[in-house]
């Protein structure tokens, strides 16, 4: 996803190059699992301050279902524009700095947003983030039927053994003595006690 900028960047203002994307995902984001390549199409705008990257962009990803934790894959399509600014001149190969540019300082110093000394734009920080903005942060699978998600229904019938184990707490577990207790949290030992039958 890197794209050599070069010549745009020697052109005027409103020059515009467009690229078909089948880019495979594999090491974008180690936390991802991608079924499929980012296809879309990229349109790459020169403006006053650099490039502008624009698209319509797609992918899939594998998830957990957030019912029944059954693995599903799940349609992930996003718009993207962002601005990159380039660190040299093209023609003199002047470092630019930030205070040539108008914005904000920490989107100008953007390391992502930055179109390297080698004129190489890189798109695959935007696009990671995207991604993660892109997924829902539940994901279902794709049970719409009556009653109960069949999936979730055999994932409750392997846990049966652990629905039989009584789990049990009360105060007489504990074995730190009151001796041992922060004397902060000493008043609040009066609570643990049986109230007075007398009052």
């Amino acid at each position: 996803m890197q794209f050599n900028v070069a010549q745009l960047l020697k052109e005027p203002t409103g020059a515009i190059r467009r690229y078909e994307l089948n880019e495979k995902l594999d090491r974008l984001d180690p936390d991802l699992k991608f079924l499929g390549p980012l296809v879309g199409v990229l349109q790459l705008l020169r403006i006053n301050s650099g490039v502008l990257a624009t698209g319509e962009l797609s992918t899939a990803a594998q998830m957990a279902c957030r019912r029944c934790e059954a693995p599903l894959a799940q349609e992930v399509r996003f718009q993207l524009e962002e601005s990159f600014r380039p660190l040299l001149e093209v023609n003199t190969c002047r470092y630019i700095p930030p205070a040539e540019f108008e914005g904000e300082q920490d989107v100008l110093e953007d390391a992502a947003l930055m179109i390297d000394e080698r004129h190489i734009l890189d798109i695959s920080e935007v696009v990671r983030q995207a991604i993660w903005l892109a997924l829902p942060m539940y994901p279902n699978c794709n049970w719409s039927g009556p009653g109960v998600c069949p999936n979730l229904t055999q994932r409750l019938a392997t846990l049966d053994d652990l629905q039989d184990v009584d789990i049990h707490y009360s105060d007489n577990d504990v074995t730190q003595s009151e001796e041992d207790v922060d004397p902060r949290w000493a008043a609040l030992l009066k609570l643990r006690q049986p109230p007075d039958s007398d009052k």
